[in-house]
């Protein structure tokens, strides 16, 4: 199967599910569609209307993702069909780079990244702005990648944990241009466009709603959420959830962070593989974890995995089995939310499992790297 044709498949699957979930939002208690779906859904009809989108409560996004669903005050699954066209549409920006049409396919046909696109969730955004940022650093057009970047992190606070790999990657096959081992006109360049946008995005938003900058970044790093999730922190957090203080919560992204500075410097030169590890390694030992946030790092495997020592057959193995994995916990969460039973300790050890078999995963993608540079990596 051609890529062209697997991305068509692909977009015909999203838009039959998306049909599908009318029929299932409708006639069923267990919904198929996202709750945060509805958070933007809302989030756009108050702007609409004249207001702030911070006024649902729970929305903790840039206002830009309001704007651009404000169609679905009219159309309800607009922003679904969206997020399947932009999901393929970095398919398209994946295959200029990714060789393997196993690693392509392993992307357009997983049943997690559909759904998740299919449910309404915007990470689909992220992942075309990540590989239309990867495609422009290859080409060496160092301006449009960090806009890219400023805007990325706007939209998504979490790719801010890219900036080391990024920053050293720049220039890292052109020795003669780096000063003092850590400086180039391309890295400034980069560093000041990117932060620029940032921040100017961020003053904008912060005079235009009061809201912006704690709900959409702030409130993220002193989180505390006593509902169950993949992560293990969860049950503690349950159990002792008013006596946890903002430093405790914020004390959890201790591991993150570390995983995070050691795996950019370690590897930049392989950027897909460095920021591969990073989002496994963030989001693995994040006190918070849903299904979303799992396509922030399986999204980088088709491009950061195609110099393993580990075949086809391994990857799908391991492939399988984390999906079955994450599906096992699923069930627990059935009977907590659908059938009101208490199996708090049940997700509890389900959520050790995961977290085991994750950890395991970002280990076993280390011990059979094989070393290359994103430079050399040819692309259409």
């Amino acid at each position: 199967m051609s890529p062209k044709f697997a991305i068509i498949i692909g977009l015909l699957i999203r838009l039959g599910l998306i049909a599908y979930a009318e029929i299932q939002d409708k006639y069923f208690n267990l919904k198929y569609t996202d709750i945060d779906y509805s958070v933007y859904s809302d989030g756009a009809s108050y702007v609409v209307d004249g207001g702030s989108p911070y006024d649902r409560h729970t929305y903790r996004y840039s206002p830009i993702l309001a704007y651009i669903l404000i169609p679905n005050v009219w159309i309800s699954s607009f922003g679904k069909i969206l997020f399947s066209f932009v999901d393929m549409l970095a398919c398209v920006f994946m295959q200029k780079m990714v060789k393997s049409t196993f690693l392509l396919n392993l992307w357009i046909f997983n049943p997690l990244t559909i759904q998740v696109s299919t449910r309404g969730s915007s990470d689909t955004i992220i992942v075309l702005l990540i590989y239309v940022m990867l495609y422009l650093l290859k080409k060496e057009r160092y301006t449009w990648a960090a806009l890219i970047y400023g805007f990325m992190v706007h939209l998504r606070i979490y790719p801010i944990i890219y900036a080391i790999p990024l920053y050293f990657f720049i220039d890292s096959h052109q020795p003669e241009r780096i000063y003092l081992g850590i400086i180039s006109k391309n890295k400034v360049k980069f560093a000041l466009i990117s932060g620029g946008l940032f921040i100017g995005l961020l003053i904008l938003f912060h005079f235009i709603y009061e809201d912006f900058l704690f709900q959409t970044y702030l409130y993220h790093f002193t989180r505390k959420d006593n509902r169950h999730n993949f992560s293990p922190y969860f049950y503690q957090i349950y159990l002792s959830f008013e006596s946890i203080t903002r430093t405790q919560a914020t004390l959890t992204f201790l591991p993150q962070f570390l995983i995070v500075i050691l795996a950019g410097l370690k590897y930049y030169r392989d950027l897909p593989f460095a920021m591969l590890i990073q989002t496994l390694g963030f989001v693995v030992f994040n006190k918070v974890q849903t299904a979303q946030y799992f396509v922030w790092w399986i999204a980088l495997i088709p491009l950061a995995l195609q110099n393993t020592k580990m075949n086809n057959k391994e990857i799908l193995m391991l492939s399988i089995i984390w999906l079955i994995l994450e599906v096992q916990w699923n069930f627990g969460s059935y009977y907590l939310e659908i059938q009101g039973q208490d199996v708090f300790t049940m997700i509890f050890i389900q959520c050790v499992i995961f977290f085991l078999s994750n950890t395991y995963l970002m280990i076993k993608f280390i011990e059979n790297r094989k070393p290359s540079e994103f430079y050399k990596i040819k692309m259409d």
